[in-house]
């Protein structure tokens, strides 16, 4: 039997712009005919992401400045500048992993994902294996330079046995670092196309957000006034922005029979993973523009619900958009909308794989809802709830 964590979350959000596409406008998207706001999911992954591994206490990287921080690392064991960048770059593609290579500013032609303590790991296996590192990133170098379209460009030195194996075990121990996982990784997944030991299937997956509603840009034209007062009087800077407000539905589901196989049956771990993603995810407001519209709004309503089935999105509730009239706004009609729709969906699917389900939030009249669960008040109370229906209770709570 596989458990599935689904979070549910209808969240106001005042003029802002969350997320901007390439030209500073608010992401939009077209769904049941209408225009929406949309908040990428990469936005929104990204964001609890760094939230979780700032909570747990173990950051992952995702970067392509790998050889850029093992030469740091080697610059403050005492490697001169110059050997410690060779060096970082060298155990970087001593790894040998198809298309990874160096990139003319020195970092990586690939972004790579590890756990924060890899770049000691590689750092401390440079300094092991220092000539026997030169020796296979010069191999994996040639090997790659013979797959371009004009061939071999490098001609690897000529290696007896026991060199060979030297090579080959250290090649190993690079793959294992990238191979390398965390809590973060293990709950949001990797991939690395040509080194198949390195992709993690991700427990954890978020959709899109978009408004419940049709939305429309609305734009700011705004000034700056020059604090220095002189002749020529008026505005220092004009300029035009864009923004957008609406009530978002939001979901992420969390794979927790994959997420303990990833920890290797962790369940702790797990736990604290569960509790801090959901916290997070409930809570969270993108930081785009933060500082000029400041956002910071608590979400109207969070519902959890424990399924033995599948995830189940109820982002069908809102195919047609949802009307305001000038008392009701945006959130109300839509939280009564995604309780009609939680209905429909029961009843589709039936009431035995939803083993639990609970919700709250800062909207009105939260506790006569009929098809969302138990009402629980406080967020932290909903998600021990939730994590505790999951994983059974924490012994050392």
């Amino acid at each position: 039997m596989s458990l599935f964590i689904d979070a549910h979350i209808v969240h106001n959000y005042p003029l802002s712009n969350l997320n901007r596409d390439e030209f500073g406008s608010p992401k939009i998207a077209v769904y049941g005919g209408a225009e929406r706001s949309r908040i990428s999911s990469q936005c929104l992954k990204r964001g609890c992401r760094l939230t979780t591994e700032d909570i747990v206490g173990d950051k992952a990287l995702r970067t392509r400045r790998v050889p850029v921080q093992v030469a740091a690392e080697l610059v403050r064991r005492g490697w001169t500048q110059e050997e410690a960048v060779a060096a970082g770059q060298a155990v970087t593609v001593a790894a040998g992993v198809k298309g990874l290579s160096i990139a003319e500013a020195g970092t990586t032609s690939i972004m790579l994902y590890l756990p924060a303590a890899g770049i000691t790991a590689l750092a401390d296996l440079v300094e092991a294996h220092r000539d026997t590192i030169a020796v296979a990133a010069q191999h994996a170098q040639a090997e790659a330079d013979a797959d371009t379209p004009k061939g071999k460009k490098t001609k690897a030195p000529a290696l007896d046995k026991a060199a060979k194996q030297q090579v080959k075990e250290v090649q190993e121990q690079v793959r294992a670092i990238l191979a390398s996982r965390n809590a973060s990784i293990a709950a949001f997944g990797r991939m690395l196309a040509n080194t198949p030991e390195v992709t993690v299937d991700g427990a954890i997956a978020v959709a899109h957000a978009i408004t419940t509603h049709a939305t429309e840009e609305q734009g700011d034209f705004f000034t700056a006034v020059d604090d220095i007062p002189g002749a020529d009087n008026g505005s220092a800077h004009m300029g035009h922005s864009a923004h957008t407000s609406g009530t978002f539905y939001r979901y992420a589901s969390i794979n927790v029979t994959e997420q303990l196989r990833n920890l290797d049956g962790d369940t702790d771990t797990a736990r604290e993973l569960i509790r801090v993603f959901l916290t997070a995810f409930a809570t969270h407001v993108p930081h785009a523009k933060k500082n000029s519209t400041a956002p910071f709004t608590p979400p109207a309503l969070v519902h959890v619900t424990l399924r033995t089935d599948q995830p189940v999105s109820l982002a069908g509730a809102f195919e047609a958009p949802v009307v305001a009239d000038a008392t009701s706004g945006w959130t109300t009609p839509s939280i009564t909308r995604l309780d009609e729709h939680a209905a429909a969906v029961n009843g589709f699917f039936g009431t035995k794989p939803r083993i639990f389900a609970a919700h709250n939030g800062t909207a009105a009249h939260l506790d006569t809802l009929t098809h969302l669960g138990q009402y629980i008040r406080q967020l932290d109370d909903l998600v021990e709830a939730a994590t505790t229906a999951a994983l059974g209770k924490d012994t050392d709570a």
